[in-house]
This record gives C-alpha cells, sequence and structure tokens, in this order.
C-alpha cells in the first residue's frame, strides 16, 4: 500500500482535522472521526484546520512526501517487512512538548498501518531515524500475537529497544534518540528492578504502562525506554542479531540480557 496521498487529503479538506480523520475511519474499525483525531494528537499530529493551511505549503515544498516514502521503502527493504498503509500529516508545532522532546516530529506504529507527523524543516537524517523506529514497531507487532492488542509493559519496553537499535543499525547510532544516553547501566538495572520487573505484565494500555515508558509523573524520564534499550543492548553484545531478536517473545529476550537474574 504505502503511502498514501495525504497531501492532496489536506488541500481538499482544507486542512479541517475532522474531516481528514473520517477518511480513516475505514482503517480503525467502530471508531469515530473525533476518537481517531484525539488518539493521533496524542502523537504529535495538527490540531486545527489553521494549521494544515498554514504549515502544508512549506511541507510540499520540501518534498516531505516523496522524502518519507523513500525512507520507508527503504527500511522495508533492509527487514523484508509488511507493506502497509503509510499516513503523513503535519506536526503539532504548537506543542511544546513535543518541540522540547521529540525535536518537533511524531509518530505512531500498528500492525496494520503507520502514521508519521512531521514539519517542513526536518531533515533527512530526522526523518530517516522516525521512520526506521517506527517501521521497525510494525514487523514486531506483526510477530505478537493478536497484533499487539494483548501487550504488555514488557513487550512494549522491548519493543522500544528494538526500534532503536533498528535506526542504530540503518541510520545510524548517531541518529539514535537522546533518551539512549539518560542514564548509567546501574541506574538502568534499579529501573529494572522496582518499575518494570514488578509491573511486567501490566496491559500496555493501563494508564501505569504509559507513565512507567514515559516517565510521567515520579518515574524516571523515558525510563522504560531506555531500559528496553539497555536490555536489547546486552544481548547484541552477546552475539545475538537483531534479526533473531526480533522473532523472540519479550520474556526471551530479558533472559538472554541476564535482566531477569538481577538481584
Amino acid at each position: 500500500m504505502g503511502l498514501f496521498p495525504t497531501d492532496r487529503w489536506l488541500e481538499q479538506d482544507q486542512g479541517d482535522p475532522l474531516r481528514l480523520c473520517a477518511r480513516l475511519v475505514p482503517f480503525f474499525g467502530d471508531a469515530s472521526a473525533r476518537d481517531i483525531h484525539q488518539y493521533l494528537r496524542l502523537y504529535g499530529m495538527y490540531r486545527s484546520a489553521r494549521q494544515a493551511v498554514r504549515l502544508l505549503p512549506d511541507m510540499k515544498a520540501q518534498r516531505l512526501w516523496e522524502r518519507v516514502g523513500r525512507q520507508y521503502d527503504r527500511q522495508r527493504a533492509a527487514w523484508d517487512g509488511p507493506d502497509v498503509p503509510v499516513f503523513l500529516l503535519p506536526a503539532d508545532d504548537e506543542n511544546p512538548k513535543l518541540a522540547r522532546e521529540f525535536h518537533g516530529k511524531g509518530g505512531v506504529a500498528f500492525a496494520d498501518k503507520l502514521f508519521f507527523f512531521l514539519l517542513s524543516d526536518h531533515r533527512d537524517d530526522e526523518i530517516a531515524a522516525l521512520v526506521a523506529h517506527e517501521y521497525n514497531h510494525v514487523c514486531r507487532l506483526q510477530k505478537l500475537p493478536d497484533g499487539g492488542k494483548e501487550a504488555t509493559l514488557l513487550d512494549a519496553v522491548i519493543m522500544e529497544g528494538l526500534a532503536e537499535h533498528a535506526v542504530a543499525e540503518t541510520v545510524g547510532a548517531e541518529k539514535c534518540a537522546s533518551w539512549t544516553a539518560y542514564y548509567t547501566d546501574w541506574e538502568l538495572e534499579r529501573f529494572w528492578r522496582r518499575y518494570i520487573a514488578p509491573n511486567q505484565d501490566v496491559a500496555v494500555s493501563h494508564p501505569l504502562s504509559t507513565r512507567i515508558l514515559y516517565g510521567i509523573g515520579w518515574y524516571p524520564k523515558m525510563g522504560g525506554y531506555a531500559v528496553g534499550h539497555a536490555i536489547v543492548q546486552r544481548c547484541l553484545g552477546r552475539g545475538h542479531s537483531l534479526t533473531k531478536l526480533m522473532a523472540m517473545e519479550a520474556k526471551q529476550i530479558v533472559a538472554l540480557a541476564g535482566f531477569d537474574i538481577i538481584k
């Protein structure tokens, strides 16, 4: 399927996010356009028609659709992965948290579709890193039971670690997210023991999983992501390939890394 013509949709719908999300209803089953917009906003989608009308001309001038499509094709070839619908939309440039923590870009992956939220000033290396990370999620989700609908906190932790190492392997380690270097090994092992191991079977849809993954409240910032990266890194250091790890269950990966026996 590949990249859908969301640039044309944005023009035809005059940037109206609800009209555009109505086009996405067939891809989400019984969700309404309003539900879809509210959900995608959590990951960086633009908020208003005014924003879209303002941002679209520069995005087209910078050939963002062509550039995203090229990176998607590259990742699909690298992982011999599935061809899923891909949707590129303007990012919310009025969201300070998105700008501060994610450099103004976002994305969200499902087992059967993929969304990217970008702005005209994003460089090719930034786009490549985002596409690599999110497309790796698609590949991983397709290996989980029911496309990840029953995923746990541990599944999500490992999935984030796999995805960021996919960035390192296909784009370059220097393009990995800053959270990969936030903590020492000792701190990451403590996070595992204190926060993740006791809650590893909590559903990823539970608010506790979100708090642990992102570091909301008193939890360490991006702690779940960082622990996942450390677990996968340890497995790679012990000679296991990323391709091999992609096919394993999360608990098996933890065992290979030795995190299941950390005291």
